[in-house]
Order: C-alpha cells, then sequence, then structure tokens
C-alpha cells in the first residue's frame, strides 16, 4: 500500500470515527485542564497557609520563628512563587501594621509589642508597605492628641516608633511635630495657671500669652485668664510694692511698678511711684565701690588696700549694708553703714571690738538677727543731765573723760572692776563739775542699756 492509499485510508477512518475522536480529544484536554487547575489551587493554598503560618508567629510575638519561617520559604520557593508569597503577606501585614498601630495607641497592646511588630516587619524586607495608610493613621493620632482622647506620651511614641518603618522618611514629621508643639504649648498653660495661683501674675500672663492659637481649647481658656489677671495684679502689686519698700528692695518695688506699668501705661499713680522709687533707688543703693570709696573718705584709709564682703538688711524700718571690711585680706572691722545719711556704726561688744576710731558709733548683735546700736557720746551726755535734772543736782558742766581718769576717782577698785567687768569698754566716763569749791564727781554710763552709776571715793552705785 503506497503512500497516498494510506493517507486516504486515514482519512476514511477520521470520518468515519470523527465524534468518538473529538469526544476523546476534548476528555484529554479536559483531564490537562483539570489538572493545572488543581496544581495551580493546590500552590495558592500552600502560600495562604504558610502566610497564615508567618502572620501568626508574629501575632503571638514568635517574631524570630517568623523571620525563620521566610527564609526558609525564600530558600525552598521558586522566584514566581516567593513573589506570589511576597503579595499575599504582604496584604495582611498591612492589615496587621494599621490594627497594630490602632491597638498601641488605644493603649491595647504595649509599646514592647507595637516596637516587635515594627521591627520584624522591617526585617522581612521585601513586603510591600502602604505607607499612605501609616500616614493617614499618624494624622489621625495627632488629631487625637490634639483632641485629649490620647495622652502626649502614647502620641509621641507612636510617632516615633512608625517613624522607624523602613521606608518611612519625612511623612510623619509634620504631625509629630504638631504634637510637640501643642505638648509644649499645654505646659505653658500648666505652668502659667501654677503661677496664677501663687499670684505670680506677670509670670502667668507671660505664660498664657505664648499658648497657641491652633490649640484652641487651652487658648480660649488662657486668653480668659490672662484678662483676669492683668486685672488682680494692680492691687496685689500695689501691695507688693509697699512691701519691698519696707525690706528696703527699691529694684524689686521698681520691677512690680513695671509689671502694671506694662498693662496700664498711662496710670497716673503708677506713674508717680515710678518716680518716686526711681529716686530711692539712686539715693539709698551703695554699690561695693561706693561703699568703699565712704569709707576710704572717712577713715583715710588706701583704696588698693580694701576688699569687702556686703549685703542690705533692714533695721527699724531704715535701710543699713552690712560690711566685712578687709584690709590686705585680713578682717579689720565690721560695719553698719545707714543708706541714707551714710553714718557709719563699727561693732562693739565684749566678745569683739575693732577699735576704729573713724566711726559714727557702735553696733551689736543681740540674737535672732537683731542688732542694737549704742548711744552716742552726745547723747549719754544728754541723758545723764536730764537725770541730774531730775533729782535737782545743780551743776555747771558735763565733760567726757578717759577710762584712766575716772579710775582715778574712786578708791574701790575691786567693786568698780566688778560691776564693770569685761563691759569696761562699753561705758562712757562722763565728769560733772558742780561750781566752785565742790567736789567734782564721775559717772559711767553703758552705751547700749543706757544705765548710769556714780563713782564716788568710797562706792560706786547705780545713779
Amino acid at each position: 500500500m503506497n503512500l497516498k492509499e494510506s493517507f486516504n485510508k486515514g482519512v476514511d477512518f477520521i470520518d468515519k470515527h470523527k465524534k468518538t475522536i473529538i469526544a476523546a480529544s476534548l476528555s484529554i484536554l479536559g483531564l490537562i485542564i483539570l489538572m493545572v487547575i488543581f496544581f495551580i489551587s493546590g500552590d495558592e493554598f500552600s502560600i495562604e497557609k504558610e502566610s497564615n503560618t508567618l502572620l501568626k508567629n508574629i501575632e503571638q510575638r514568635k517574631y524570630s520563628i517568623a523571620l525563620e519561617n521566610y527564609d526558609d520559604y525564600k530558600d525552598k520557593f521558586s522566584e514566581i512563587k516567593m513573589n506570589r508569597f511576597n503579595k499575599s503577606i504582604s496584604k495582611k501585614i498591612n492589615k496587621l501594621l494599621l490594627e497594630s498601630g490602632d491597638k498601641y495607641i488605644n493603649k491595647e497592646i504595649t509599646k514592647e509589642q507595637y516596637i516587635g511588630i515594627i521591627n520584624t516587619i522591617n526585617a522581612l524586607g521585601t513586603i510591600e508597605i502602604d505607607f499612605k495608610r501609616v500616614v493617614e493613621q499618624g494624622k489621625r493620632a495627632s488629631e487625637m492628641y490634639e483632641k485629649e482622647n490620647i495622652d502626649y506620651e502614647i502620641a509621641i511614641s507612636y510617632m516615633n516608633i512608625a517613624s522607624t518603618l523602613n521606608g518611612i522618611v519625612y511623612e510623619l514629621d509634620l504631625y509629630k511635630q504638631n504634637i510637640e508643639e501643642i505638648n509644649e504649648s499645654r505646659k505653658l498653660y500648666q505652668e502659667a495657671d501654677k503661677n496664677n495661683n501663687n499670684r505670680m501674675y506677670y509670670e502667668a500672663i507671660v505664660g498664657y500669652s505664648k499658648v497657641l492659637e491652633k490649640d484652641k481649647k487651652y487658648y480660649d481658656l488662657a486668653q480668659d485668664k490672662k484678662s483676669k489677671c492683668i486685672e488682680d495684679m494692680y492691687d496685689y502689686y500695689i501691695q507688693k510694692i509697699y512691701e519691698s519698700d519696707e525690706n528696703g528692695n527699691y529694684e524689686e518695688a521698681l520691677q512690680y511698678i513695671e509689671y502694671i506699668k506694662h498693662y496700664y501705661p498711662n496710670d497716673e499713680n503708677i506713674l508717680s511711684l515710678e518716680k518716686e522709687y526711681k529716686k530711692k533707688l539712686s539715693l539709698y543703693t551703695l554699690s561695693s565701690e561706693d561703699i568703699i570709696n565712704l569709707i576710704c573718705k572717712k577713715s583715710g584709709k588706701k583704696k588698693e588696700n580694701l576688699s569687702i564682703n556686703s549685703f542690705y538688711q533692714m533695721i527699724d524700718g531704715e535701710k543699713y549694708y552690712y560690711v566685712e571690711l578687709l584690709e590686705h585680706d585680713i578682717l579689720t572691722d565690721e560695719i553698719l553703714i545707714n543708706a541714707k545719711t551714710k553714718e557709719m556704726y563699727s561693732y562693739k561688744d565684749t566678745d569683739k571690738d575693732y577699735k576704729q576710731d573713724y566711726i559714727d558709733g557702735y553696733f551689736r548683735h543681740i540674737g535672732n538677727g537683731k542688732m542694737q546700736f549704742a548711744i552716742t557720746q552726745e547723747k549719754a551726755k544728754f541723758i545723764l543731765g536730764k537725770k541730774l535734772d531730775e533729782k535737782g543736782h545743780k551743776y555747771k558742766e558735763i565733760s567726757q573723760i578717759s577710762q584712766d581718769k575716772a579710775q582715778r576717782h574712786v578708791t574701790d577698785k575691786e567693786n568698780l572692776n566688778k560691776i564693770l567687768g569685761k563691759n569696761k569698754d562699753l561705758y562712757y566716763y562722763e565728769m560733772v563739775n558742780s561750781g566752785f569749791f565742790k567736789e567734782k564727781q564721775v559717772y559711767i554710763i553703758n552705751m547700749y542699756t543706757e544705765k548710769i552709776y556714780i563713782i564716788s571715793k568710797d562706792k560706786i552705785s547705780e545713779y
């Protein structure tokens, strides 16, 4: 049988059995398609299962196991299958990422859990993150903080953690900055409230003025409280001005005046007080240079040899400067200087006497931070003269004498020393001349207690 006959015979066979052949071909084709579908479905099922396994490990905080799973998949999957796996797990990871962010914001998971999830996502590397939705979540967190639905720690830590996602660059910075600014503004508001409660009105006003307008609730509160502070500060600071005056602190008084003047610039009372206390500050404030120049003028000491330690204090309503005077770095005197009169008083008591002759008087400590001034020589003579007049004692003259001269007028020196004791330098010694042919009498007057004693040859008694 030649080729032509074979071909014809084959055609006849196909023609005769074509229905059967078509049916068989379709069956075979269907079987092949089913096998392909089964293979693909099985592959997809495998991807779904393995992506769920990886996700579950992340959710259960088995981060190292999840990363090991991913590395295993990269080794055993083909490139095509791995690409399909990455697409599958990316969808699940994005959902987990957003859910975890919401849970952290709502305090349903800990900070450590949220950090663990972010770090694991970063370690997976090839996962495609939907950054747009993450940024939207960041914006929502910023708005929630602004409305006080979440606290600062949660809001700012969310931003800091979310910003560590690979691929996030500056996208969250705007919302992070907003949270920081609102937080600082509210801190200023809280500090202003404290100052307001402590009646530090000027500081409170400054604080309320810095509250941001975009933080509407606290801005409105701050404006109302600022207005109230401006009302309350006037009378209170006037009171503080007079208290500062009593303490001799004219700089502080002027500071309170400046506070009021800032909000009451044309108030005549404030302008008058400002003028008054500027004058007081000029007249009654002594710098270290002023004090040293004053001491040099009265004592004749060389300025280059002197140094001082000083501070001011109020004594009986007057301002004094307490001064430790050092010559060649050695303490040589303790002085009180009256800021108004510039009179100088040296320390003198039983245990300490600097024996300075250029001063106007003496003082001593009497405990509890108080000072006592000695009476002057002139006052001692006046007190003695008045006492003599009260007793009807006629006299011509009262004159000061030395301690040695007074000793010559007493026989009982032992009794005199007993009375004087360590206080012999705390007395003024006065001689009273009662006229011709009359014996002169000697009196001693304690410069601090003002007690008077009369000295005669055979006795000493309180006068």
